[in-house]
């Protein structure tokens, strides 16, 4: 998926992060709110325009030492409330497919950021190799074992994400 990259001071990105979640919304989709307001809808996202708006209401009844653990559970898992854990466990229950929290989708941005970077190394690599025909400069073994292994760790944390929510409810 095409993406817009910015680069900010630290102060600016805590400032950013901190509104979006004041907001209830990411920082991708506070985005694309912006850019909707500020183009007076010459560009629109359809992100939201295709999904049903949430209308039934289903009612349950918990004792409070109950409700202290949903609290509990859905904070520590990194929901922002007792309503997004429940909609996110049935849904996921009804179609089995990840459910991730606003934290995880942070590390699977920043996974895909490093797989992108190392990405770019392995086309200089690439194209320096193509232009020196005898391979003077050629990149070191130890450089691209160093590579593999940084591909290889970013995998295996994108597959922890994605078998942590897959099994968040599984216990």
């Amino acid at each position: 998926m095409p993406r817009i990259v910015i680069t900010l001071k630290e102060k600016e990105k805590e400032a950013w992060e901190s509104f979006c979640s004041s907001q209830k919304m990411t920082g991708s989709g506070m985005l694309r709110k912006l850019i909707t307001h500020v183009t007076k809808g010459q560009i629109i996202f359809n992100s939201k325009k295709n999904k049903t708006p949430k209308e039934g209401i289903i009612s349950m009844r918990f004792n409070s030492k109950d409700v202290e653990e949903i609290e509990k559970r859905a904070k520590k898992e990194g929901f922002e409330n007792r309503s997004q854990w429940g909609r996110a466990l049935i849904l996921n229950k009804i179609d089995n497919h990840p459910t991730f929290t606003i934290e995880e989708i942070k590390a699977i941005v920043e996974s895909n950021r490093q797989l992108s970077a190392i990405g770019r190394n392995l086309n200089q690599i690439t194209r320096a190799l193509n232009i020196d025909a005898t391979n003077s400069n050629s990149p070191s073994e130890e450089l691209l074992i160093s590579l593999s292994k940084t591909i290889d760790n970013q995998q295996g944390k994108i597959m922890s994400l994605l078998d942590q929510s897959l099994n968040r409810w599984s216990e």
